[in-house]
């Protein structure tokens, strides 16, 4: 997963939803995107797709969960 260009692997997690109604920090998921639990952070200044007040960077989304574009996740 990573949004820059750079090809980075910035984190690992689980995809839990690409439900396009399912709210992630009270935002719509919409389309092609999933809702992704950050189990590991490989980058943690990493800018997130969509920040929150809560969670701006990479760090921040240890054991939460973030929207993250479809085209940017590596599904293994």
């Amino acid at each position: 997963m990573d949004i820059s260009g750079k090809k980075r692997v910035v984190g690992a997690g689980r995809v839990h939803s690409i439900d396009q109604d399912q709210k992630v920090h009270h935002v719509r998921l919409g389309e092609n995107a999933a809702r992704v639990w950050i189990d590991v952070v490989n980058v943690d200044d990493a800018a997130v797709w969509r920040p929150s007040n809560e969670i701006e960077y990479m760090r921040d989304s240890l054991g939460s969960s973030i929207a993250w574009p479809m085209n940017k996740l590596e599904i293994y």
